[in-house]
């Protein structure tokens, strides 16, 4: 190979590096949509088979989250601080998440939204307890994506730092 060609790998190498340390920016992010999608999927289904006309909330929630994925994907190929949908999104699933620990608690509705359990004090408090590990996921999430927006995330230092490196 020629000076020339390997300068060019080398360079083209260094452009790559600073494109994936942008999207893993969001890592934490991706890794909670991938969990709330499998936690809304699961529940939608368990609505579904026991015919509960609650089944929107979860499709809802699944629809907004793939318009997030859509959003992520997009991300990868052009770097962007602005992750409008995603920060919806769980926007979103947080306030859904306040409202159903409510509703659980001080309703008649648990049946209907969460079949799949007998409504009994244990089983209150179980699902209490994911829907306030939501709230928290949701709130860190959006803290996250605020801290990103307004480039005062530690990986943004990192990535500026790299830039100088390679740079000089």
């Amino acid at each position: 190979m020629r000076k020339e060609e390997k300068m060019q790998i080398e360079e083209n190498k260094k452009k790559f590096s600073i494109k994936s340390m942008y999207f893993n920016r969001y890592l934490l992010v991706r890794y909670v949509l991938a969990l709330f999608f499998f936690t809304n999927i699961y529940w939608l289904l368990s609505l579904l088979m026991s015919g509960s006309s609650l089944f929107f909330i979860p499709l809802a929630l699944i629809l907004l989250l793939l318009s997030s994925v859509a959003e992520q994907i997009k991300i990868l190929s052009k770097h962007t601080n602005q992750a409008i949908y995603t920060k919806y999104y769980f926007t979103t699933q947080l306030i859904t998440n306040v409202l159903l620990m409510f509703l659980s608690s001080f309703s008649s509705i648990f049946t209907q939204l969460y079949p799949f359990l007998i409504n009994q004090l244990r089983s209150q408090i179980l699902v209490l307890s994911v829907l306030a590990i939501g709230v928290l996921l949701s709130g860190v999430i959006v803290y996250r994506l605020y801290q990103i927006k307004h480039n005062k995330d530690k990986h943004y230092y990192r990535i500026k730092k790299y830039e100088e490196i390679i740079h000089t």
